[in-house]
């Protein structure tokens, strides 16, 4: 066994994605968590842009006990945006995270020029509601928060799960840790930060950590299709913030890249050959991922 593959094990993977799915996806729930118990891993929690994933968590954990499946819900268009009432039976079913708009949210739109897709259109064709759409916004007309987000936080809050900053552009992502801090959510994930919705610097890492949100590194982001984050940014992020900021998530189960587990490995024996230490990933990897999900 390769170091990689030692410190894979016990490792939760906080984002893949995997079919069914309106994107080609490379392996069915049930699948993916095979694949985690053979290569050790403790858990995953699955992420799918239109419909909450806390059924197929359910089922893929009871197909595969050796290893602990968790969901939560996008709020895309497909569960009618910043839906408080989506948000409060995704939680009461058992789902961790709370993911703000992705492929739906306005900033989506302006970086990839359309929305529901990254630019290439969805496999199975978008549906005409989306002519004439503007992308969701945790802003109301006037400029103020949506009162559904604030109802969203509340119940994030209540049920102690976890909100996740997703697509949204870098001023709202910052009013809404702020304002889910506010509300007593305890739990924050900045969503892969390197990716071109977010794209954030090296100071506004730093401001996302000071106020306890934990930094997402997808494994994803470093790959041909979506090029936005070189290894070397990442590792030198990693040693100007500090690991225990930071969480490791492959980000995969797109039909064209590896399976998530594989991924992971990688993205360790990335980090590994650019110096950081055994120690710091599994602080990522196992420590901040528990911490995240609120798990003993």
């Amino acid at each position: 066994m390769t170091e990689e593959h030692d410190l894979l094990e016990g490792t939760i993977d906080t984002h893949i994605h995997a079919g069914p799915s309106l994107f080609p996806r490379l392996m069915d729930p049930v699948e993916v968590a095979e694949a985690a118990r053979d290569a050790g891993m403790r858990g995953i929690v699955f992420k799918n842009h239109h419909i909450p994933t806390v059924d197929r968590a359910h089922l893929a954990g009871k197909a595969v006990p050796e290893v602990e499946v968790y969901g939560g819900v996008v709020l895309n268009y497909a569960v009618g945006g910043l839906n408080p009432f989506a948000v409060d039976t995704a939680l009461k079913l058992g789902g961790k995270i709370v993911w703000m708009p992705t492929i739906d949210a306005r900033n989506h739109l302006k970086h990839f020029g359309e929305l529901g897709a990254f630019g290439g259109g969805l496999a199975s064709g978008k549906p005409r509601a989306y002519e004439g759409m503007k992308g969701l916004t945790v802003w109301d007309q006037s400029g103020k928060f949506d009162d559904r987000l604030l109802q969203i936080l509340d119940t994030v809050a209540e049920a102690d799960a976890t909100v996740a900053t997703s697509h949204l552009s870098s001023e709202e992502s910052k009013a809404v840790v702020e304002e889910a801090l506010r509300r007593g959510v305890k739990r924050i994930m900045v969503t892969h930060v390197f990716f071109v919705t977010a794209n954030l610097s090296i100071p506004e890492q730093r401001w996302m950590a000071d106020r306890g949100a934990l930094l997402e590194l997808s494994y994803s982001n470093l790959l041909p299709d979506l090029s936005s984050a070189l290894i070397n940014r990442v590792a030198g992020a990693i040693e100007e913030v500090g690991a225990e900021n930071y969480i490791l998530s492959s980000d995969l189960g797109q039909a064209r890249n590896p399976p998530p587990p594989e991924g992971l490995r990688r993205f360790i024996q990335l980090l590994l050959d650019r110096g950081v230490t055994p120690e710091d990933i599994g602080t990522m990897a196992k420590d901040n991922p528990k911490r995240l999900l609120g798990l003993k």
